[in-house]
């Protein structure tokens, strides 16, 4: 038990930093930034074949993504191109919120549901940067801006975000995110747990436009030597 309990700290404090590769923006309520909340069309995948081809090797680490990957968003070229799914004409979801409880078909559902938001976005100014923030999702998710995966985070309360300068577009721009709560033997809850295990997008989701330099992380306090002093 306390050999299994090490490796489950080691591999939070190890891995966990490695999934999401950009450095968390902090202090994003007083940023510019664009709401994505709303309406988002989803489509449920219990058995994500809209993730792995039948060999279940992932789309996203092919060279040439079949069509048939749900992050491509793909629409058929003529009548004999198959393609078996489409956002467009799928039910949707609000975001934030968790899918349990906002379709009674998904009340009891664990596994793979994919979103998908379709926007438009003027930058404020031609070096500005953008990022694409999620203040949490339960529980592994996998995000996608046309068609481009922008990475991966773990975990179900904890903040995370993308830059996305060089793939957002004026027009026409696709945000698919592939949200899995299925639990794991080493996940959080584990398989036997005393809380639902809720999924979805459970809170907002922005995109956050900056400088093209700026301060990430900052933190003001007192000074524990001397009150009238600001450590910053």
């Amino acid at each position: 038990m306390k050999k299994e309990f090490l490796s489950g700290i080691f591999f939070l404090l190890f891995y966990s930093p490695m999934l999401s590769q950009d450095e968390l923006i902090t202090n994003v309520y007083n940023r510019t930034t664009t709401s994505l909340n709303g309406s988002w069309k989803y489509i449920i995948d219990p058995y994500e074949n809209g993730y792995y081809n039948y060999r279940y090797e992932p789309f996203d680490q092919q060279e040439t993504p079949w069509a048939s990957a749900f992050f491509l968003n793909s629409k058929p070229k003529n009548d004999s191109d198959l393609i078996e799914y489409d956002f467009e004409t799928s039910d949707s979801i609000n975001v934030p919120g968790d899918w349990n409880s906002q379709k009674p078909e998904l009340l009891y559902y664990e596994g793979t549901l994919w979103y998908m938001k379709s926007f438009n976005f003027k930058a404020s100014d031609a070096l500005a940067r953008q990022f694409v923030y999620f203040e949490a999702s339960n529980y592994k998710t996998e995000v996608y801006l046309n068609g481009k995966k922008l990475g991966v985070h773990i975990g179900g309360f904890t903040p995370f975000n993308f830059e996305i300068t060089n793939i957002i577009k004026e027009t026409s721009n696709f945000l698919v995110v592939k949200v899995d709560n299925k639990r794991l033997k080493e996940g959080i809850p584990t398989l036997n747990t005393d809380w639902w295990n809720y999924g979805g997008l459970t809170r907002d989701v922005k995109i956050i436009e900056t400088a093209s330099n700026f301060i990430k992380d900052y933190s003001i306090q007192l000074s524990p030597d001397d009150s009238n002093k600001i450590n910053g």
